[in-house]
């Protein structure tokens, strides 16, 4: 986290075989970072048109060249890219709101007991 603050990071790449939801992804959608993911397991849950790129499963050199190529030849779309990163994290993965979420419905369960 610390490394992405202090260092500009034009995208994040997962090329894992096997995953589940990435915590190195949500990491990067935290500061606005793109991702560039391989379709598997949990990376189309946090990678998606809004944010990055899903490749094959399996993708050869070229598609990942491809993918780069495509954030250094298109700098209007990597942005929004970008912003959409962002919202995304804040949508969907922010821990402090997450939180706040989670023990709002743990009261209401211990209310709604209370009552029964």
């Amino acid at each position: 986290m610390d490394y992405y603050r202090s260092n500009s990071v034009d995208v994040f790449f997962n090329v894992s075989v096997s995953e589940g939801t990435p915590v190195s992804s949500m990491e990067a959608i935290s500061c606005g970072i793109p991702l560039v993911a391989t379709n598997v397991g949990g990376n189309c849950e946090i990678t998606t048109d809004g944010n990055g790129l899903l490749l094959s499963p399996n993708p050869a050199p070229e598609e990942i060249a491809e993918a780069i190529f495509k954030f250094v030849d298109a700098p209007e779309w990597a942005l929004s890219k970008r912003k959409g990163s962002r919202a995304l994290w804040r949508e969907k993965y922010n821990a402090d709101e997450n939180f706040r979420v989670f023990i709002r419905r743990l009261k209401t369960i211990r209310k709604a007991g209370k009552t029964l």
